[in-house]
């Protein structure tokens, strides 16, 4: 069944090549036990690694069931060895990571036999040595000869037709020997056991074949084997261990070295934690950013105007693209600044056919489409006031006017370069406000006396009064609404100059019901014949003349709700039915001749006097209400799909348009510009950051795949007895790959896990810091997947190189290897 054929090993090259066997021929019997003699040096090993397909001969031919191993590719005599050769060493071999079961399993595992098959033969064979009772145990807790046993029972687990025994008594004492030369022995009953060793003495007691040799040639042979006995090729199933079984191993080998494991995978997980960090404060301000701007989505609409200003182009306006950049020239170049800032210009013609085309867009994307007409309410409503103990009858613009005009006289000089103006103080006192549609306020505001307006047509008179989530409402509302009164002392020091009658709290019975009083153009504006000019209407209380007035009331108090951003500011506020009243009003008016003034005036305006002020005011006919066409539409939509889709249609206006087409309609969108700002700042700052968090999961990498290549050199012995069962290169490679896809793996878990712990007292921290900031690091599932998935990939690559090196390593090299 074996044969030898004129077999020559040489090791080494040119001059220093060694010759280990010469041309030695034997032919071995199928059952028989072949005990090979002679001195240290003179190739016995040699003889029996080529004999198990560990080594590779010279030249000359190893004759396997009549079939020549000439060709055999590494696939083949892995098969061979994992089919045909179990092999018992003088050292056991044994891997002490593994317990008793698993070490005389692993040939079967390689072989890709059934776990239950695996387990009822290793237990069978087991018994067989008289090992039933030590299966769990760990080579470490057997003796020498319990050992060997555990050896020989792991030779013959795949039922092999040859055993090689290098010396298997050699470290066994005189009693231990003779019980296992008893079981090989035993094997050698049914099948060839080939033994080398050094004591001639049981080899004369046990052998049925004895070999000599010496400097590499047979000298002697005791029982030559002559006759032809060669059965038909034996086809042998090509081993293959599967990925369980180097994920086992790996994990029995890195529970062994538990201290190191999670040293190893704390270090890897460094890198993993500050990218996860990382991540998880860019996605947390994501997040607090949608919310803003979710909260917010109803303060800042989209906007189409007749007249805008493109701010998206502002960068453009001191750009000079013909130029590149630092030029080596001797020239100066000339920048078109002024073209490009009239160039920021923009018109919009809010034609008939666009607006009946905006009352197509399907009514559940928005709240309400706000018409803006271009007046001022304020200039239509009256209030009675009371001014340093005197009451007067006049429009509430009149009255801010009045308060803006006594601010700029008392600001001293240095404070206008701060940027302070009578513009930064108006946009600080309550004026009156339209609410855009009723569902939108119901949604965000609690009604805390009174009732919500109906907002019909017919109910145009109703207004609220809004505060904020302190029930705290402006001195200067309360100025307006009669409740208190203020004093004007001009030749007091500066801040002392304007002041109201101090109160701290009022009911909301009182302001429940209050009265305002709606004029038109022959009520707001009379004209002086003495001045020769236009001027707001102003009436001492008492006495007053409201005929030509219709009383306007408050019928409810609204707060904002808990967590919502209300589109309204504190003070009065009004619906859409009031406004749409006002124009339609001011259209129908018999005197026509304040905007019959406007129409002829200078510029297309109207010089208005305001007598409490003294200051005058260009009134043109859309400021006088006098223009049914739509200066502005801002659209509030429900949600960010919806403005998408409020996007979309508007854009369907202007597909085939150019940007300068008369028709093209340029809408804003104030909130997507500022929060895209600081989405692009927060995005380039996580992308530098995780650019140099990354440096240390290159490092850890490094130092992973150092690690590897250190378990390589630790694990050599158990890799030559691996491929001594028959496990394959690629086998080899599996399994050190295993160990670094667990440590990546490991290292994943461990990463995410602690950036999950720390984002607990980091959102502590970040909360007590900022106020209603909510959690700003937090981590998304799928981050932390990839994050994991990352980490592995990362030791998988680092541990490829070791893992090749385990692959190439030659098997008798590996299990000399101490």
């Amino acid at each position: 069944m074996l044969s030898l054929k004129n077999i020559v090993k040489n090791y080494g090259e040119g001059e220093n090549t060694v010759a280990a066997l010469k041309g030695v021929s034997i032919d071995f019997r199928r059952n028989e036990f072949v005990s090979v003699l002679g001195p240290s040096g003179c190739g016995k090993t040699t003889l029996l690694n080529i004999v198990g397909g560990l080594d590779r001969y010279t030249s000359g031919d190893l004759v396997i069931e009549g079939k020549s191993t000439k060709n055999y590719s590494d696939k083949d005599w892995d098969a061979y060895r994992n089919n045909c050769i179990g092999f018992v060493f003088q050292s056991y071999n044994l891997i002490p990571h593994q317990s008793v079961l698993a070490n005389v399993e692993l040939a079967l595992t390689i072989s890709g036999i059934s776990k239950a098959e695996r387990r009822a033969r290793a237990h069978a064979v087991l018994e067989k040595v008289g090992l039933k009772d030590q299966v769990h145990k760990k080579p470490n807790q057997l003796s020498g000869g319990q050992m060997q046993r555990v050896a020989i029972a792991r030779a013959l687990i795949n039922n092999p037709e040859v055993i090689l025994a290098d010396e298997p008594t050699g470290a066994l004492d005189t009693e231990t020997s003779i019980q296992v030369m008893e079981l090989l022995k035993e094997v050698a009953k049914d099948r060839l056991v080939i033994m080398v060793t050094h004591n001639p003495e049981l080899a004369e007691r046990y052998s049925t074949r004895i070999i000599r040799l010496l400097d590499g040639e047979l000298v002697d042979d005791s029982m030559p084997y002559v006759e032809d006995d060669v059965k038909g090729d034996k086809v042998s199933r090509k081993p293959r261990m599967g990925y369980r079984t180097a994920f086992a191993l790996s994990v029995r080998n890195l529970f062994s070295k538990k201290a190191r494991t999670i040293l190893t995978s704390i270090a890897g997980s460094i890198g993993i934690i500050g990218v996860a960090l990382v991540l998880a404060l860019s996605n947390g301000f994501n997040i607090y950013m949608t919310r803003m701007q979710t909260d917010t989505l109803s303060a800042y609409p989209l906007t189409i105007s007749e007249s805008s200003i493109d701010l998206s182009s502002f960068n453009e306006v001191y750009e000079n693209e013909m130029v590149e950049k630092y030029p080596e020239l001797d020239n100066i170049f000339v920048q078109g600044a002024f073209e490009n800032l009239i160039g920021m210009l923009k018109s919009n013609k809010l034609s008939p056919e666009f607006l009946a085309y905006l009352q197509e867009m399907d009514p559940e994307l928005y709240y309400a489409l706000q018409y803006d007409y271009g007046f001022d309410m304020n200039k239509y409503v009256f209030s009675d006031i009371t001014i340093n103990d005197r009451g007067s009858f006049t429009a509430i613009d009149t009255i801010i006017q009045m308060i803006e005009h006594q601010y700029a006289a008392a600001i001293p000089p240095d404070f206008g370069s701060m940027g302070v103006t009578t513009g930064f103080v108006r946009s600080y006192v309550p004026t009156m406000a339209e609410m855009p549609a009723k569902q939108l306020i119901e949604e965000q505001y609690d009604v805390i006396a009174g009732e919500m307006p109906t907002f019909e047509k017919d109910d145009y008179n109703q207004l609220v009064l809004v505060v904020d989530k302190y029930n705290n409402i402006s001195d200067i509302t309360l100025f307006l609404l009669g409740y208190i009164g203020g004093d004007i002392d001009l030749s007091a020091a500066w801040g002392d100059s304007f002041h109201f009658d101090e109160i701290k709290e009022i009911d909301f019975d009182k302001l429940l019901n209050s009265k305002f009083y709606l004029a038109d153009n022959d009520a707001a504006y009379i004209y002086d014949n003495v001045r020769n000019t236009y001027k707001n209407s102003i009436q001492p209380s008492e006495g007053a003349d409201k005929s030509a007035f219709e009383e306007l009331e408050v019928v409810g108090i609204l707060r904002p709700k808990e967590n919502a951003t209300g589109v309204l500011d504190t003070g009065l506020a009004y619906s859409s039915a009031l406004k749409e009243h006002v124009l339609e009003k001011n259209l129908e008016t018999e005197n026509q001749t304040i905007i019959e003034a406007a129409k002829n005036g200078e510029k297309g305006e109207v010089a208005v006097l305001n007598e409490l002020s003294g200051q005058s005011t260009g009134m043109s006919v859309r400021a006088l209400a006098g223009n049914s066409s739509p200066s502005k539409i801002s659209i509030f939509a429900k949600d960010f799909d919806s403005k998408t889709a409020v996007k979309s249609h508007l854009d369907g206006w202007n597909a085939g348009k150019e940007e300068d087409d008369e028709d093209y309609i340029a809408y804003s969108d104030m909130m997507d510009m500022m929060f895209g700002m600081l989405n692009t700042m927060v995005d380039a700052v996580s992308y530098v950051l995780i650019a140099f968090t990354s440096i240390s999961l290159v490092v850890s990498s490094v130092m992973i795949g150092i690690i590897t290549y250190i378990s390589v050199v630790e694990r050599t012995k158990e890799i030559g007895v691996l491929r001594s069962l028959g496990a394959s290169k690629f086998d080899i490679a599996n399994v050190f790959n295993a160990e670094t896809f667990l440590i990546g793996l490991f290292a994943g878990l461990i990463g995410i896990g602690v950036t999950y712990l720390l984002s607990i007292p980091l959102n502590l921290i970040l909360g007590s810091l900022i106020a209603n900031v909510g959690a700003l690091v937090v981590l998304k599932p799928l981050h932390a997947l990839i994050l994991v998935v990352v980490s592995f990939v990362l030791t998988l690559i680092a541990g490829l190189i070791p893992a090749n090196i385990a692959s190439k390593k030659d098997p008798v090299v590996a299990l000399r290897t101490e």
